[in-house]
């Protein structure tokens, strides 16, 4: 199923519109797909996968246009109540299924988040790539990779660990605060160096670069992240990456 006939799945659930706003709907819905899959192309999709993936998350269609009919009796604008309607079906596809839940992330950077930042060691000595979540709120922190080395400081050089995580909001198109991770912790195996993590910039909507660089000792094996503000609190211990030998 190509856009042409997702769109035209969707439009035959419709019964009270007349044809200058049934071909409204159809561009509001086209504009929709084309930024999604603009998207997807940015991060490497070719043209098919990028629809296939698109059409994934958009739902099933007769649902998008069962959940458009039921507005349309307010007469709201057509650029609010399609909004509306499919964020109702992206919530509710989260609950109904993992493969809609996974969809709706792929609509706003979420499925696979792409990792914005490389190491900022200046010498990089051995790096672990890592899969951890922790959610905070409505917001997701992703940690991707942990990584020993050395870093440049005010007091010079130090050696310890690197951080690299990512924040992003489970709602479509929503905006992660940095206020919210500006002041995690980041802290050696023994708790005897304690770090702030940096929260970075970025020019993709809706997720968050962090970074946190704490000293450690040798033979640790994991640092220890935590949070504490605005009523969300967690920790982690964070693996580390084999040291390497001299």
């Amino acid at each position: 199923m190509d856009r042409r006939q997702y769109t035209d799945r969707v439009l035959t659930s419709l019964r009270r519109v007349t044809a200058k706003e049934r071909e409204a709907i159809r561009q509001e819905l086209d504009g929709h797909m084309e930024d999604h899959m603009e998207s997807l192309r940015e991060l490497g999709y070719d043209e098919e996968l990028a629809e296939e993936r698109t059409i994934a998350a958009m739902g099933d269609p007769e649902e998008v246009g069962r959940e458009l009919n039921k507005q349309y009796p307010f007469r709201w604008l057509v650029a609010g109540w399609i909004a509306k309607a499919l964020i109702i079906l992206m919530i509710f596809s989260t609950v109904i299924g993992e493969n809609a839940g996974r969809g709706i992330r792929y609509w706003n950077y979420r499925l696979n988040p792409v990792a914005e930042e490389g190491s900022q060691l200046s010498l990089l000595l051995s790096a672990r790539s890592l899969d951890l979540h922790q959610q905070v709120g409505n917001d997701e922190l992703w940690v991707y990779q942990s990584a020993l080395g050395t870093a440049e400081s005010e007091n010079g050089r130090e050696t310890g660990a690197e951080i690299l995580m990512m924040a992003y909001d489970h709602i479509p198109y929503g905006v992660v605060s940095d206020l919210i991770f500006e002041d995690m912790i980041l802290e050696n195996q023994d708790r005897t160096d304690t770090a702030v993590c940096e929260v970075g910039f970025t020019t993709q909507k809706g997720i968050l670069p962090i970074r946190g660089f704490v000293e450690t000792k040798p033979g640790d094996t994991y640092v220890i992240l935590s949070m504490d503000r605005f009523g969300q609190s967690f920790s982690l211990q964070i693996p580390l990456p084999t040291e390497v030998e001299p």
